[in-house]
Formats: C-alpha cells, sequence, structure tokens
C-alpha cells in the first residue's frame, strides 16, 4: 500500500508529538493524518476513519485501557504506542519511541509501517462497497485477463472494463490491479 493511501491517526493531546509525527514521512507522498482526543469522541473518530495505523500517545491517563478501546474501535488497524521504554500492552501490536521519533524517525521506518499495515489490515468493509461488475472484472483480472480479454467475457467495453478496474482499485484502496485483486481474494470474494 503505497503512503498516499494510507490513512494514519494520532490519539493523544501533544501539539510537539503530532508535529513530529507529521514530519516523518515516507520517500512517497504523505499519508493522510488524523488527530483525535483520548477521550469518548476521540474513540468515536477512530471507528468512522478506519484509519490503517493509529498512534496511541503513552502519555495519556490509562493508556493501556485507551489501546483496548482503539483496538476494539478500529480492529483491523495497526495500534502502535508512542512511549518510552514501556512494553506494549494487550492488543497493541508496538510501540515508536518517542526518543527516535523526536530525532527524526526516518521515512523508511514510516514506509515499514506503512506496509505492515497493508499486509496485516483485514480488508474490512472496504469490499462490501464493491458493485458485481467490479468483482467480476477483478476476477478475471486475477485469472491474468487483460481489460481486452475481459471485455467481451463480460459484455463490456475495454474501457467499462478499466473504469471498472479502477473503481475497485480505488474503493479497495488499493495501488494496482495486483494489489486489488489480493485484498479481492483475501475477503473471500472468489478463489485464488
Amino acid at each position: 500500500m503505497p503512503a498516499a493511501a494510507l490513512v494514519a491517526m494520532y490519539v493523544g493531546e501533544d501539539p510537539a508529538r503530532v508535529r513530529a509525527l507529521r514530519s516523518a514521512q515516507p520517500g512517497g507522498p504523505a499519508p493522510r493524518w488524523e488527530i483525535a482526543g483520548p477521550g469518548v469522541a476521540g474513540l468515536r473518530a477512530v471507528r468512522q476513519s478506519d484509519p490503517d495505523i493509529v498512534i496511541v500517545d503513552g502519555d495519556v491517563d490509562d493508556h493501556p485501557l485507551l489501546c483496548r478501546d482503539v483496538r476494539a474501535a478500529a480492529p483491523s488497524a495497526v495500534v502502535l504506542l508512542l512511549a518510552e521504554d514501556t512494553p506494549p500492552p494487550p492488543g497493541v501490536d508496538g510501540v515508536i519511541s518517542w526518543t527516535l521519533l523526536r530525532n527524526g524517525l526516518p521515512g523508511n521506518v514510516f514506509g515499514a509501517l506503512a506496509e505492515v499495515a497493508a499486509v496485516t489490515r483485514a480488508p474490512g468493509d472496504r469490499v462490501t462497497g464493491l458493485t458485481a461488475q467490479e468483482i467480476a472484472v477483478l476476477e478475471c483480472a486475477a485469472h491474468g485477463m487483460t481489460a481486452d480479454e475481459t471485455a467481451p467475457e463480460l459484455g463490456l467495453t475495454p474501457g467499462a472494463v478499466r473504469s471498472a478496474l479502477r473503481t475497485a482499485k480505488t474503493k479497495l484502496r488499493a495501488s494496482s490491479r495486483a494489489h486489488a485483486v489480493a485484498v479481492a481474494i483475501r475477503a473471500g470474494l472468489f478463489p485464488a
């Protein structure tokens, strides 16, 4: 998943940490950052946003409980704790060192986080928005068929096939045709 499709959310209240996270950019396009407070409204924002990565500030009160609540609100997200020398509480995928971040988290580390999110994140509700035509086009793509080969098979024009594939990629937040096919197979839309 390229960083352009990545949605990252910080749950906390420290403006310096928000600035540091926003400045830690991968080599490619920047992720879309969202900020939420640690209260009920913040958890509602996590649920509505459906982020790929959630970074919980380790300085908030009762961060183990907050991490569990975030995991329940966004079960398919990679949840990380931003703290110092703190073991991750249950339900957290890892810890980001505040010292490392403050001193300039390398872009390649953030890019690796994006890749982890892409691999570990379940497709969730993204696949429910696909039309039957988009699923059929993805299935043909899974069998290695080009748009020109798929068109007569489905009774469409090659342009309509390409359009359906573009729309499916957007809905699935996929970076490529192969990525869209992989997400669809993983979601059980059709056999591999």
